[in-house]
């Protein structure tokens, strides 16, 4: 049975997976549609803490996706129009782009964000996705994690059912491969979701990266984990950035 049933997984729950890693939820999420909004483009911006993000989606709406430390949640849920308005008319931007739209649908909550990871096999059973791992949104990881940790599971289990082969030690080597892909990753998305100053190591390769758009793209392919992460954070092209 492979349980890819999110966060409050209920096949996790029946086989009691460990949990490890383990931290109490750092943000609060709301969000809400809009409709006839002049922008084709993502917007990102982390201010004043509260992240926000605002892009083009379905059926012509414009999606918007604040978070607030999870400290404030009940002031926010007393007054979540109130909230929302207040983050978007602190960035002129943001402000500009929604002043003649139309709230299209109800406000959403995402408010239960633990972040964890639990042990993802045992005897008959596996976990993939947020039900193995949940983190934060602040890196918006889940997806592309859900998607590489079903392809690490199925090598698992084909090698395990060949001829020869052990699952439970294959199943294991799933577990070892996951964690090596996204321990640091969980790590240091939970560290920028609680708004903590970012390493200067991080901050300075960022700043060389400015203006530089295909090395850009290669650096969010790679920290959002859609591509191989050693193939654009290896001491050598790191090096070689830093030294531009």
């Amino acid at each position: 049975t492979i349980g890819a049933d999110g966060r409050n997984s209920r096949l996790a729950q029946a086989v009691q997976a460990p949990v490890y890693e383990q931290h109490e939820p750092v943000t609060c999420w709301y969000f809400s549609y809009w409709s006839d909004v002049p922008s084709d483009a993502l917007h990102v911006y982390v201010h004043n803490r509260r992240v926000i993000f605002a892009f083009p989606t379905n059926d012509g709406l414009f999606g918007l996706f604040i978070a607030w430390p999870a400290a404030e949640l009940r002031t926010v849920r007393a007054d979540v129009e109130g909230a929302f308005m207040t983050v978007v008319n602190g960035i002129p931007a943001l402000a500009a782009i929604l002043a003649d739209a139309r709230r299209a649908e109800r406000f959403y909550g995402a408010t239960d964000l633990p972040n964890f990871l639990r042990r993802p096999f045992g005897p008959g059973w596996a976990l993939v996705g947020d039900a193995g791992c949940h983190k934060d949104p602040y890196m918006a990881l889940g997806i592309c994690d859900a998607l590489r940790d079903a392809e690490l599971l199925v090598d698992a289990i084909h090698l395990g059912l060949n001829d020869g082969g052990d699952l439970a030690v294959t199943l294991a080597g799933y577990e070892q491969q996951r964690n090596a892909a996204t321990l640091e990753q969980y790590r240091q998305n939970l560290h920028l979701a609680q708004f903590k100053p970012m390493p200067p190591e991080a901050l300075a390769l960022r700043r060389k990266l400015q203006g530089r758009t295909e090395e850009t793209r290669r650096f969010y392919l790679a920290n959002q984990g859609m591509v191989p992460r050693e193939g654009f954070f290896n001491p050598e092209n790191l090096q070689r950035l830093m030294g531009m």
